[in-house]
């Protein structure tokens, strides 16, 4: 038997038990897929603030003490607003040199000079007094802060109301599976998986970016409302599916 007629024999044989296994193959299982989701949108119970003194100048060592002379005296202000010393920490600190710009036709030999020195020293508040927020920005701009890089509020404890979101959302899911079912004359036999996307807290986004303001200048009143964090949370849910008939 030559070689060619060898390979034709295998490959019928092997098509053939191909064949013969599909054909013994169980039936596709009917599924029915739905996805609940769950939007929960609770008070938010903590405030994030951070805050700061940038200050600059032409010394490092002379810029350096006047930032800590005030720094010192912003964290004593935001103590005496109420916050205690468990609740804040420090945040950034930074010391940079200032250059002198590349003039737009500047000379093949020409290089940066430093023209300064720029010190930026900031604190992180996290506190649940969330009445606090006026005064604490009031008192530490008084104290000689000059800088504020964020205001935020979420929860303290972000997995808090996590088993009520996903209760929601499976809910939503069982409730939607079973109207598509009957909507389509289907009905549910069993729950054949049940998976969970995510569960997590969004908090509101802050409430500024970085704000620059004058030492000592008086702050206007502007009410500072701690709003709402949205916990999301999705499931999915696999139904196998009969025909009612």
């Amino acid at each position: 038997m030559n070689a060619r007629l060898l390979t034709c024999l295998l490959c019928l044989v092997a098509l053939t038990s191909h064949s013969t296994a599909r054909a013994h193959d169980p039936p596709e299982i009917p599924k029915l897929a739905v996805r609940g989701l769950a939007e929960l949108e609770k008070p938010a119970d903590q405030l994030r603030i951070s805050i700061g003194v940038v200050s600059e100048g032409k010394d490092a060592t002379q810029v350096l003490q006047e930032n800590s002379t005030k720094m010192n005296a912003v964290v004593e202000a935001v103590k005496k607003a109420g916050v205690s010393t468990d609740e804040y920490e420090t945040g950034r600190f930074r010391v940079r040199p200032k250059y002198t710009r590349r003039p737009r036709q500047a000379d093949p030999e020409w290089s940066p000079q430093i023209i300064g020195y720029e010190v930026v020293n900031t604190i992180n508040i996290k506190t649940k007094q969330l009445d606090l927020v006026a005064s604490i920005i009031e008192n530490a701009n008084k104290a000689g802060a000059n800088s504020i890089d964020s205001i935020a509020f979420d929860l303290s404890d972000p997995r808090q109301y996590r088993a009520e979101a996903i209760a929601v959302a499976t809910k939503h899911a069982l409730e939607d599976a079973n109207v598509l079912a009957d909507a389509a004359s289907l009905r549910l036999v069993r729950v054949m998986s049940i998976t969970l996307d995510s569960a997590q807290p969004q908090p509101p986004a802050p409430m500024s970016k970085r704000v620059m303001m004058a030492s000592g200048a008086a702050v206007a009143s502007t009410p500072i409302a701690p709003g709402d964090v949205t916990i999301r949370a999705t499931v999915n849910v696999v139904y196998e599916v009969a025909s009612k008939e």
